[in-house]
């Protein structure tokens, strides 16, 4: 079993980073094999409107290959964004435009089209959001919620904090991190369940 951390995070060793990898110990102790991937470290150019859904992928040959590669072989997904002007980060968001490509058009009766993700491997996953002086990390949810049928990704929890809420860096709050870890172990168990 194949777990895959996405941090959308520019900053590595951070809020995001640290406890998107926390989720991943809890993943690995519970027998998972995970590891990691920063947007920030892949070229990645923005989707340019092509509106190409075949479910090939996409025409350009870039950093997005290998996203495109997890988003088929992984078995689970720890999707890690900071909370930036109430919406996921840039580097997230980028990869969440460029999977527009995975929805297959499918043709209904009355005339209208329907999509569905051309990844055959369904995965399980979960978000954590990690905030600075809001108070609403859960704002970032809507934008997974309607990527992820176009990944045949089902999303069974989150992780949501900021540093305003817990009055300290995220990072540095046991209580988090410990309920970081057991997400991890929890998502382990849900895939086997």
């Amino acid at each position: 079993m194949r777990i895959v951390g996405l941090v959308g995070s520019p900053r590595k060793g951070r809020n995001t980073d640290v406890i998107v990898r926390r989720v991943l110990d809890g993943c690995r102790d519970a027998g998972a094999a995970a590891g990691t991937v920063h947007l920030n470290d892949l070229q990645i150019r923005p989707g340019q409107a092509c509106r190409v859904q075949d479910g090939q992928g996409c025409r350009f040959r870039d950093g997005m290959d290998g996203i495109y590669e997890v988003l088929q072989e992984a078995d689970g997904l720890v999707l890690g964004t900071p909370v930036y002007y109430n919406a996921v980060s840039a580097q997230m968001k980028l990869m969440v435009d460029r999977c527009q490509c995975l929805a297959m058009p499918v043709p209904l009766p009355d005339g209208g089209v329907s999509y569905q993700s051309a990844v055959g491997k369904k995965k399980k996953g979960i978000v954590v959001a990690v905030g600075g002086s809001g108070l609403n990390p859960d704002i970032v949810l809507p934008t997974f919620r309607i990527w992820a049928p176009e990944v045949n990704l089902e999303l069974v929890g989150s992780l949501l904090a900021t540093r305003a809420g817990l009055g300290m860096e995220p990072m540095d709050n046991g209580v988090l991190l410990e309920q970081a870890y057991r997400m991890g172990r929890d998502l382990v168990a849900a895939m086997m369940g």
